[in-house]
């Protein structure tokens, strides 16, 4: 979000409160803390992250193997999907095991207690097909970790980096147009 974007949020809200602002937002893509959040703390606007789970990668299930069912999955067009990419991204999903296993907590728990530690005004839509994932999603919200903690594990990820753009050249500059 630029300058323009906080100031057309601004605008909006003085004309009709705005209740919340959703946006792509995870362990791996976390823009959003200095491009929304600053305004939505400021203004009282909710912030709803979608994919926090990055489409699913973050739970562990998906690798550089994965197939995409090319009718019905976007996955296969997104550069971060690439089975090479997915080899090399796949060591956040480990670093998110590896956090986990020392309290008791799944990859996909660990990436949404993190996200629900970033603030009370931020309530994700993890997306699922899967009962048994559903329950697990609930169950994150009963973990408490200590700010230390998250905070050495956003500096593991940082070290890793992220190999791939989120979505493809054309849909990307589209993206930073908004």
């Amino acid at each position: 979000m630029d300058k323009g974007q906080i100031v057309d949020t601004r605008r909006a809200h003085a004309e009709c409160p705005v209740t919340a602002v959703q946006s792509e937002y995870h362990i791996m893509w976390r823009e959003p803390e200095t491009s929304i959040f600053p305004t939505s703390k400021e203004l009282g606007i909710g912030f709803v992250p979608y994919s926090p789970l990055n489409r699913g990668f973050l739970g562990g299930d998906i690798n550089e193997y994965s197939q995409f069912d090319p009718a019905h999955d976007t996955r296969q067009t997104l550069p971060r999907f690439t089975p090479e990419n997915l080899r090399k991204n796949y060591r956040v999903v480990e670093a998110l095991h590896r956090f986990g296993r020392t309290r008791g907590m799944t990859a996909a728990q660990v990436a949404l207690a993190w996200l629900l530690a970033k603030g009370d005004f931020i309530v994700p839509i993890p997306g699922t097909t899967k009962f048994s994932h559903m329950e697990e999603n609930f169950r994150a919200a009963d973990f408490t970790v200590a700010e230390a903690d998250w905070q050495a594990l956003e500096a593991e990820i940082d070290a890793i980096g992220i190999a791939g753009d989120r979505y493809p050249a054309d849909e990307q500059a589209q993206v930073e147009k908004r």
